[in-house]
């Protein structure tokens, strides 16, 4: 008669504490993959909105009523409904979040983690007959530009901000004429932390157009 085979407890309870090891260490690294391709969403979307700016103001395209050319434009926090709230879930846009970006001809399908914004600085005196503001969700044209973008991915109730700045610069002598703007630090009442951008300016080591973390709160 065969002697039956089998695993002793020992051995099970080996293979139970290695599983255990592993799943220790992958599970918090699976984790931290997830946040931080959620995050890179941010990036994307303001990347998107930089070039929409930098294609308006590039172009002869009048935004609306009699507006100047030429220029950046404000864009109001999108989505709006979005004030104030604070949560790692995906914001769900209404029809209305949908036609503003469009007015900037930026794309987005459906849901995004973040909330978006642009601000301008170096408002010209408009000629006789020209406006240089449009009515909202659009706002004052300017010759510089920061484009902005908050979230809470992780869901710790502190805003993670990313940004791109765009100052106006002298042709002539290539120095900035007009300083890139603030960047936006606050979803409705909850502000965002800005360690890498000191109170939301453009640091001396970030190029001009380029998308920053501007927030210590994106490292997972």
């Amino acid at each position: 008669m065969k002697k039956a085979k089998g695993f002793t407890l020992i051995e099970l309870m080996i293979v139970v504490a290695i599983i255990g090891i592993l799943a220790a260490i992958a599970i918090p690294n699976f984790l931290r993959y997830q946040l931080r391709s959620k995050f890179s969403e941010l990036k994307t979307n303001v990347e998107a909105i930089y070039k929409s700016e930098e294609s308006l103001r590039s172009s002869e395209r009048v935004l609306c009523l009699k507006a100047m050319t030429g220029l950046y434009t404000a864009f109001a926090q999108t989505p709006a409904g979005a004030a104030g709230t604070v949560s790692p879930a995906k914001i769900v846009w209404a029809s209305t979040d949908l036609v503003a970006a469009s007015q900037l001809d930026w794309q987005v399908q459906g849901a995004t983690y973040g909330v978006y914004a642009a601000t301008t600085a170096g408002q010209p005196t408009a000629p006789t007959g020209m406006v240089n503001t449009c009515a909202a969700p659009l706002g004052n044209l300017g010759a510089a530009v920061t484009v902005s973008g908050q979230s809470d991915i992780d869901g710790d109730g502190v805003m993670s901000l990313v940004a791109a700045f765009v100052p106006a610069i002298n042709s002539a002598t290539g120095v900035v004429a007009t300083a890139a703007p603030i960047a936006s630090q606050t979803q409705g009442t909850v502000a965002a932390t800005t360690q890498n951008c000191a109170g939301g300016t453009q640091p001396s080591n970030v190029g001009n157009g380029q998308v920053t973390n501007c927030s210590a709160d994106n490292v997972f």
